[in-house]
């Protein structure tokens, strides 16, 4: 179950204008998911989902499959869509991902995220740097990037340096 109190309009697609109005939401969403084994070499997962949604309902689709080519590189590739109905009015999305992880050595990693999705007709990327100083601090570098992809236009970008550093007595 989910519960949503909204202190104002909420733009929900861009693309088709629908916008939800403030007020408290309350719905469940059922699902139905499948993965075969994550610890194999290659595996696969897929998910269905539906239910009550804002002020309308709501089922999605998820396929998704993991290439571990080593115990340092791992692939994964995943689509979702959506397909919404509300009072306000109609729309689909799609969502395309991968994640590639690398791991240098077990305190220092590289992870990346590149998105597309299909309502904001929008690339995203994200690349962390972690290195892991001592148990519970950490060091990461992050780089995030969105572009247009009809134009090739940035939308943003962003360069973020982040410290955590447990005090122990």
């Amino acid at each position: 179950p989910s519960y949503e109190y909204l202190t104002r309009e909420y733009v929900i697609s861009r693309e088709k204008q629908i916008a939800i109005p403030p007020g408290a939401y309350k719905y469940s969403e059922y699902f139905l998911l499948v993965r075969t084994d994550t610890g194999r070499k290659g595996s696969v997962n897929g998910r269905w989902a539906g239910g009550p949604f804002y002020t309308g309902y709501k089922h999605s689709y998820q396929a998704g499959a993991t290439y571990r080519h080593s115990n340092k590189l791992t692939a994964a590739f995943n689509y979702n869509h959506n397909n919404i109905s509300l009072h306000e009015g109609r729309f689909k999305t799609n969502l395309l991902s991968t994640r590639i992880n690398y791991g240098f050595s077990t305190t220092m990693f590289l992870n990346s995220l590149i998105q597309y999705n299909s309502d904001t007709h929008q690339w995203s990327s994200n690349v962390r740097f972690n290195i892991i100083h001592r148990p519970l601090s950490d060091i990461f570098i992050v780089y995030n990037e969105r572009r247009d992809s009809i134009t090739g236009n940035l939308a943003d970008r962003a360069l973020i340096a982040k410290m955590t550093y447990m005090i122990s007595r």
